[in-house]
């Protein structure tokens, strides 16, 4: 049974992570002179393949829905949730990292979308975004690369993001299927809430499956509710559900399946 102060974070957990996306997406630069890739502006291309058929539209048929994970609620993105990252990365090689918690395309991605997982159980106050990113393969691998070594480096320990600032970063083990995988943690402040976040990053050929867990306590009121409940707060660091990893995995093997096919029995069709 969770304590009634981590039940309580369920109802503030909304407000401080828009207050986080907010700092995220700040004007602290446009990413030019920090050390990073300096996209902040640039929109991902909507590149179509062989078939004719966009990156975007490829992902989508990939993308969850209600109904595929049980106990979860999938919703797309919002609007300002899906706009380009405009603040300044510092240090510039942590980019990476900023790039997968916020629901943006990085640069050299052609295109991406983003579910928002909840789940129906109220005691349960982690949300999880999945974003699917379209890549070329060197490009898919150059991103993964950057992210492990990132998550490992001293100097991405801490880092900032415009004006607001990330801590506590260290890698986490990842073996989650695809081609690989990198996983880390951290957390930052939202006021007088500490958010913590863990993301997994799964590679399968060209595409990334970022899934990204979160949640928002109040170290002030369970320091009021007592040691008991303050334990079983700080023990409540997100997890990335594997319930939610399995169906994405899954989903997008049918999907590739289903595209090939397509191609195969258009090309019949063509020679006969």
């Amino acid at each position: 049974m969770k304590s009634a102060v981590s039940r309580g974070v369920v109802a503030v957990s909304v407000v401080a992570a828009l207050g986080l996306t907010a700092a995220c997406s700040g004007s602290g630069g446009d990413g030019k002179g920090d050390g990073g890739s300096g996209s902040g502006g640039k929109k991902p291309s909507q590149s179509a393949g062989p078939a004719g058929t966009s990156a975007a539209e490829k992902l989508e048929k990939s993308a969850l829905a209600t109904g595929d994970v049980k106990k979860y609620k999938v919703e797309k993105a919002s609007a300002d949730k899906s706009a380009p990252p405009s603040a300044a990365v510092r240090p510039g090689e942590c980019r990476s990292l900023s790039d997968m918690l916020r629901a943006t395309a990085p640069e050299g991605a052609k295109a991406h979308v983003v579910r928002t997982l909840s789940s129906t159980d109220i005691e349960d106050a982690t949300s999880t975004d999945v974003e699917l990113l379209a890549y070329d393969k060197a490009g898919a691998e150059k991103t993964m690369n950057a992210l492990r070594s990132a998550s490992k480096s001293k100097k991405c320990a801490t880092f900032g993001v415009g004006g607001h600032r990330y801590f506590g970063v260290r890698p986490q083990p990842a073996s989650v299927g695809g081609d690989e995988s990198v996983s880390f943690k951290l957390a930052s402040r939202a006021g007088e809430f500490l958010a913590r976040d863990k993301v997994t990053v799964v590679r399968s050929g060209s595409t990334l499956m970022s899934f990204h867990a979160s949640n928002v306590f109040d170290p002030e009121a369970v320091k009021s509710a007592g040691e008991s409940a303050g334990e079983s707060a700080r023990d409540g660091d997100p997890e990335v559900a594997d319930a939610i990893v399995d169906a994405q995995l899954e989903k997008a093997e049918k999907a590739e399946k289903a595209e090939k096919a397509e191609k195969a029995e258009k090309a019949e069709k063509a020679e006969k």
